[in-house]
């Protein structure tokens, strides 16, 4: 907050100003610098009027980027209330929800014509978001992270709006695996919710993913060649699933680098020859493998793949 000033050359009257002209300058002085007996301040801009937002708060630097926090709303309508009070300037950086326990619906349309690079409801209690809930956000969001609500409806159909996306981050919620299509989405954070099938087409329509993260659910099977095509794809995590076996090609990584697959803590008891091809690190660790079948593991080993599998009831003969 600052107070507003007027420019010295307006405060000093000239000695040539008659006195009507200099009582109208002395007035209006007074109208802007002083207001019911304290001195009139405007917020930084471009900021919100920080009383139009309450209990939402704006923060702002000297370069014009700024930050909404809306983590004391208590209503759905009390946060649609405040965007839509007067925004002077409508491009934000961050939106911030955290450990809030009132908001469960994000409404089409509740974040008014604001929009942002980064979206991030966190530890809180949401269920649903609408499908226009972020549609100013499509062109600019670059970060949707809502971990660890009670999402079950979440507008998976709008990820081809969102031109910009490259991080969408959806862990401890209560989904089921979505039809996908994004052509700039690089991570995907699924981890614990409530996935039991993955389709061999289901990362078909993210060409650019290098991220996908499904720890936690309940996975019990993994088709050929589900992780197959993606040159970017480096990082595969299916630890504490539902896993028996794994199929030939089941997680065959194609990515000019080499990739990292966590499979820690499932109940794999035996794995296919060529199931796990062009893997950096594999962690098979506390799984039901009793032997290392060497036709299936020297392949892996030959080609530098660091392999851990302490936590496995092997047996020795």
């Amino acid at each position: 907050m600052r107070t507003v000033s007027l420019p010295p050359g307006l405060v000093r009257a000239s000695r040539k100003v008659n006195m009507k002209k200099f009582a109208h300058l002395g007035l209006l002085s007074l109208l802007i610098t002083f207001c019911h007996g304290r001195f009139l301040t405007f917020p930084k801009l471009p900021c919100p009027i920080p009383e139009d937002i309450l209990p939402c708060t704006c923060t702002g630097d000297e370069n014009g980027t700024m930050d909404m926090d809306c983590s004391h709303v208590v209503s759905e309508d009390e946060l649609e209330r405040v965007f839509s009070s007067f925004f002077p300037y409508t491009m934000f950086r961050n939106f911030t929800v955290v450990d809030n326990t009132y908001l469960k619906t994000l409404r089409n349309q509740a974040l008014g014509i604001a929009s942002f690079t980064g979206v991030y409801i966190m530890n809180s209690v949401l269920e649903v978001v609408e499908p226009d809930a972020l549609s100013s956000s499509f062109a600019t969001a670059r970060v949707v992270n809502m971990q660890n609500n009670s999402i079950s409806s979440f507008p998976f159909e709008t990820l081809p709006s969102f031109t910009s996306l490259l991080e969408l981050g959806l862990s401890d919620n209560s989904l089921t695996f979505p039809a996908l299509e994004s052509e700039t989405l690089l991570m995907l954070d699924l981890s614990n919710n409530q996935i039991q099938n993955v389709a061999a087409t289901a990362f078909l329509d993210v060409p650019e993913i290098s991220e996908i993260y499904l720890g936690g659910n309940q996975i019990s099977h993994i088709p050929t060649g589900t992780f197959a095509g993606h040159y970017n794809l480096h990082i595969v995590n299916l630890e504490s699933n539902s896993l028996t076996y794994l199929p030939e090609g089941a997680i065959q990584l194609t990515s000019i680098s080499p990739g990292t697959v966590n499979l820690r803590r499932n109940q794999i008891t035996d794995i296919a020859v060529n199931s796990i091809i062009e893997v950096g690190n594999l962690d098979m660790s506390n799984n039901n493998l009793t032997v290392l079948e060497e036709h299936i593991f020297r392949p892996l080993l030959s080609q530098g793949t660091i392999l851990e599998i302490q936590g496995n009831p092997l047996t020795c003969d």
